[in-house]
C-alpha cells in the first residue's frame, strides 16, 4: 500500500521540484508562457521552449482537464524544438484542453502538468445563427457574442512556409471588405496612407505572398467605411497587432517547375503572325513648339522612356482549358493590346481565387507590369521584388525601370 502512495505522489513531487529548480535558475524541463488563440475553426497554440529540454515537444488534446497523468488513449502531435507554435483544427469541438510536454534530445519526455504554464484550455461559443459561423469570446475586448456589434473581427495572420494565411470573421451585413498590407502597424486611419491594397472583396481565408525580409501588418476595412471616413481600426480585432515576416532564405515547400522560357518582347513579335503591334512612337514636335522650348528659361528634361512590356511565350498561345485559360485570355485580350487599366482589374480579380504556385507567379508578373504602366510604381516594385526568387535577371531589369520612373 505504501508503494502505491509513493507512485501516486511522485508526479506531484517532481512537478514541485522542477518549479523550485526553475526559481533558482537551475533546471526547467517544461515549456512556459503557453498561449491559445481561436480564429474561425482554427486554434493557434504558442509557447516558449524549455532551455534545458531541447527535444521535440508533444501536444496533447482532450475534452477533459489534464490532472495528475495523461490518459493512455490520447496520441500527441509532435512539433520540432524551436517552432513554438501549432495550428489545430477544432473539428466542431466546444471545450478543449491542451497540455504541452517537453522532451530532451535523447527522447525522454517530461510529463509535468503545470496549470497555466504548460497546460491551458479554451471554450468556444455556439454557432451564430445569422451567418452560420462560429463566434468566439474575444479576450482583447472581453465581449461575449451577444455584445458584439456588426463588423470585422478575429483578424489573424499566420506564417505558413513562404506564404501568409489570413483569416477573419464578418458579423452582420456589410459591403466590400478590403485587405490592406503595410510595413508599419495599422492603428489609426492615417496609417492606411502608408499601406497598399492587397485585395478588394477579400474572403476568409486568404493566402498572401508578401516580399520576404520585411515585417508586415494587415488590416481589413469595409469600403463604405473608407468612403464615409469613419474607419474604426482596432489592433487585434480588424488589424493585426503583431508583425509577420517571411525570411529571405525561406525554402518553397511546393515544387515549382521551370518557367516556360523564353520570354518574348512585344518588339520581337512578327506582326504578320500575331495581331500584336508596336507601341506608337513619339510624335515629333512642331517647329513652333521647338522654338518656344529653346527660348524658355525652364531646364530641359529628357522624356521618360518606359520599358517595353514582356510576356511568356506560353501565354501567347491558344488556351487549352484549366486555370491557365483565364490567364491567357487576360493576356491576349487586354495585356498585349496595352489596355493596362482593364488588365490590372482583371488580374486582381483573377488572383482573388487560390491559384497554383506557377500560375500565381506568372499572373503577378503581368500584374507588376500593369501597375507600372498605370503609374502605381510602389505597388509594382513590391510585385517584382517578390518575383526575384523566380527570375532574378528579369525582375532586376523591371526594378531598375520602376526606380527610374519613381525618381523622374
Amino acid at each position: 500500500m505504501k508503494k502505491r502512495y509513493f507512485l501516486a505522489l511522485f508526479p506531484l513531487f517532481l512537478a514541485a521540484a522542477t518549479v523550485i529548480y526553475a526559481q533558482s535558475g537551475e533546471y526547467v524541463p517544461y515549456v512556459t508562457n503557453i498561449g491559445v488563440e481561436a480564429r474561425n475553426n482554427l486554434i493557434r497554440l504558442t509557447w516558449i521552449d524549455s532551455p534545458d529540454a531541447q527535444g521535440p515537444v508533444y501536444i496533447f488534446r482532450s475534452v477533459r482537464p489534464f490532472s495528475g497523468s495523461i490518459p493512455a488513449n490520447i496520441r500527441p502531435v509532435i512539433v520540432r524544438y524551436g517552432e513554438q507554435f501549432y495550428i489545430d483544427d477544432t473539428d466542431g469541438m466546444e471545450n478543449i484542453y491542451y497540455f504541452i510536454a517537453a522532451s530532451d534530445i535523447s527522447g525522454q519526455r517530461f510529463d509535468i502538468i503545470l496549470p497555466r504554464v504548460n497546460n491551458t484550455s479554451i471554450m468556444l461559443a455556439q454557432t451564430n445563427e445569422d451567418n452560420q459561423m462560429p463566434v468566439f469570446i474575444m479576450p482583447q475586448t472581453g465581449l461575449a457574442p451577444t455584445e458584439v456589434t456588426d463588423g470585422i473581427y478575429n483578424l489573424w495572420a499566420a506564417q505558413d512556409g513562404d506564404r501568409v494565411v489570413i483569416t477573419f470573421q464578418i458579423i452582420g451585413q456589410h459591403g466590400n471588405p478590403i485587405l490592406y498590407r503595410s510595413t508599419q502597424p495599422i492603428r489609426q486611419p492615417q496609417d492606411l496612407l502608408n499601406a497598399v491594397i492587397v485585395q478588394s472583396g477579400v474572403r476568409s481565408p486568404f493566402i498572401d505572398f508578401p516580399v520576404p525580409g520585411f515585417t508586415w501588418y494587415y488590416s481589413v476595412i469595409f469600403e463604405d467605411e473608407i468612403a464615409a471616413g469613419n474607419m474604426g481600426i482596432i489592433p487585434g480585432i480588424n488589424s493585426t497587432a503583431t508583425p509577420i515576416m517571411i525570411s529571405g532564405d525561406q525554402s518553397i515547400e511546393r515544387p515549382i517547375r521551370p518557367m516556360p522560357l523564353p520570354i518574348l518582347s512585344f518588339r520581337d513579335v512578327n506582326p504578320d503572325s500575331l495581331f500584336i503591334t508596336e507601341i506608337p512612337g513619339q510624335q515629333s514636335l512642331s517647329m513652333q513648339a521647338i522654338n518656344l522650348l529653346r527660348n524658355s528659361q525652364m531646364p530641359q528634361k529628357a522624356p521618360l522612356v518606359l520599358k517595353w512590356p514582356r510576356a511568356f511565350a506560353i501565354d501567347l498561345e491558344a488556351p487549352t482549358g484549366g486555370e491557365e485559360s483565364a490567364l491567357i485570355q487576360i493576356v491576349t485580350e487586354h495585356f498585349v493590346k496595352f489596355e493596362w487599366e482593364t488588365a490590372l482589374v482583371s488580374l486582381q480579380r483573377y488572383l482573388s481565387s487560390p491559384r497554383s504556385r506557377e500560375i500565381e507567379m506568372r499572373s503577378r508578373f503581368y500584374l507588376g507590369q500593369s501597375l507600372y504602366y498605370t503609374g502605381n510604381y510602389r505597388a509594382a516594385l513590391m510585385e517584382f521584388l517578390s518575383f526575384r526568387s523566380i527570375d532574378p535577371a528579369e525582375a532586376n531589369s523591371w526594378i531598375e525601370a520602376i526606380l527610374a520612373a519613381m525618381v523622374y
